[in-house]
This record gives C-alpha cells, sequence and structure tokens, in this order.
C-alpha cells in the first residue's frame, strides 16, 4: 500500500494539545507542500475557561460541559483551519470528568453511564483503546487517509486522556500496518514535561522548527483563547530543545516505527535525527 500523498495526521486528546506541541513541524511541512488530518480524540466536555480580570491576572471558571464543549470545538476548528488549512475529524470521546449543570464535578468511571453529550455506544477515552471496534475504527482512518507520519502524544505523561490517546493510536496504527499501511508513528515530547522528571523526556529524534520556534507556538495557542487567554506569556521548551539538537528550536519525538524504505522529506528529516 505505497504512501502516495505527502499527509502528516496529527492526533491530540484535546483542543490546543496539537498547537502546544507540534505547530512548528506542521508549519514547516505545509510549507513543503504537506497536507494535515488533525484528529481530536476527545469530546472536550470537560476544563474550566481561563479568563483575565481588570489587573490582567488569569483566573480559571468552572463551567458546564454543555458551554465548555462547544467553546474548545469552535477554538480548534479555528486553528486547524487557519493554521494548517484544515478540518478537525473528532473522535467524541468523553473525558473521565466532567462538570454538571450545577457546575459539580463528576468522574466518569469504568462501567459508569454515559454522558448525554456523548452517543449511547461511544466509549470514554479511558476505555477507548481497549474496545477492538474503536481501534478498527481509527485504523480505518489511517488506512483512508494514508499519511506518511502519524504524530500523537507519548506514553510516558501525566496526563490520563494523553497517555490513553496514546494507546488507541498506538494499537491502530499496528493493527493498519497489519492491513498494509506503510507509513511511521512517532509520539511527540509533551511541553513543560521536565517538571515531571527525566522519564518523561527520552527522545530518540527532532524536528528543526528554526523559524517556526515558541513565538509561533504562542501565536498558534492565542486561538484556544478560554484556555489560554496569557499565551503570549508561556514558557515554552522549543528553544530549549535547539540548543540540545544544535538549531535553534526543536520538537522532540521518540519514535515507534518509522518506515526506513520511504523518500518523503518528513520521513528523512526523522530518519536523519535519529540517535
Amino acid at each position: 500500500m505505497a504512501l502516495t500523498e505527502k499527509n502528516i495526521m496529527a492526533v491530540g486528546a484535546h483542543a490546543d494539545d496539537i498547537e502546544f506541541n507540534i505547530t512548528g513541524t506542521l508549519l514547516k511541512y505545509r510549507k513543503e507542500g504537506y497536507s494535515v488530518t488533525y484528529v481530536m480524540a476527545t469530546n472536550n466536555c470537560a476544563g474550566v475557561w481561563g479568563k483575565l480580570d481588570e489587573k490582567g491576572e488569569r483566573y480559571f471558571e468552572e463551567v458546564p460541559w454543555y458551554v465548555m464543549m462547544p467553546q474548545r470545538k469552535l477554538e480548534a476548528a479555528r486553528a486547524a483551519r487557519e493554521l494548517f488549512g484544515t478540518e478537525v475529524i473528532h473522535l467524541d470521546y468523553a473525558q473521565r470528568h466532567y462538570w454538571d449543570r450545577n457546575c459539580v464535578k463528576k468522574e466518569l468511571r469504568y462501567g459508569c453511564e454515559p454522558l448525554n453529550c456523548s452517543g449511547p455506544d461511544v466509549p470514554t477515552i479511558v476505555t477507548a483503546f481497549e474496545d477492538p471496534g474503536e481501534v478498527k475504527k481509527l485504523a480505518g482512518l489511517i488506512l483512508e487517509k494514508n499519511p506518511e507520519c502519524i504524530l500523537t502524544h507519548p506514553y510516558a505523561v501525566y496526563t490520563v486522556e494523553h497517555f490513553c490517546t496514546a494507546a488507541l493510536v498506538r494499537k491502530a496504527y499496528f493493527l493498519a500496518c497489519e492491513q498494509g499501511y506503510q507509513g511511521s508513528l512517532l509520539h511527540w515530547i509533551e511541553v513543560e514535561t521536565y517538571k515531571y522528571g527525566c522519564g518523561f523526556v527520552r527522545w530518540n529524534t527532532f524536528i528543526d522548527t528554526t523559524g517556526y520556534g515558541s513565538e509561533t507556538k504562542r501565536k498558534a495557542l492565542e486561538i484556544h483563547s478560554c484556555q489560554m487567554p496569557t499565551a503570549k506569556f508561556l514558557d515554552l521548551e522549543d528553544e530549549m530543545y535547539g540548543r540540545e539538537c544544535s538549531c535553534e528550536s526543536a520538537e522532540a519525538f521518540i519514535a515507534c516505527r518509522i518506515n526506513e524504505s520511504h523518500p518523503g522529506a518528513l520521513t528523512r528529516e526523522f530518519k536523519q535525527h535519529l540517535r
């Protein structure tokens, strides 16, 4: 099954995850003629709304799921369209918790009744990777889009929805490979993971994002205003990775599998920087 088009599939758990972690990579390769398949795993039913007070200080307001979910999806749609020239593909798995109509936090555990913002047969992101039907569904999307590379969250990460998304993508990837898919799978290294210890930041390849560093990423994150009202002040790590990689800025990855035979520019850069 030859990879006939220059396409990158990015799979993030939440609105803003893709922008936080791989804005530079996607913008760099869009300029090289690549298209982007932008996939969001959760329905964004959880979260708090970030706002600014009269002094310009950020604070967070708990809001019910039916207010948060459409706003985050709206911002994701704008980011996908304006930054990457594409539309969001929603997998729409519920998150592990949400705020109800009375702004009381509810947890979705194993065996819970589904939210009425999800279909009755849609699992939460916490269990989707264990559902053969959901794995098959994502594998089908991979086969349909046939991307040169799939980029997603790492396993070693502090957010439950992130590593559950990684598990779903990884299972779907190998199922798609059994059916002839020949692309690569890489896990990005999360922003701000250094504070959680060295186990979270082991990487073995990178993309040189010189010209698309932290300032570019901050502007991208401003689109996600309900989460990032102070995006311009974010302390990002692109230049730190750049120093480690001997370039101006970089985004780091751990390679699950790189297609050694594919001649695409993105694959070549991942192979060139593999350590």
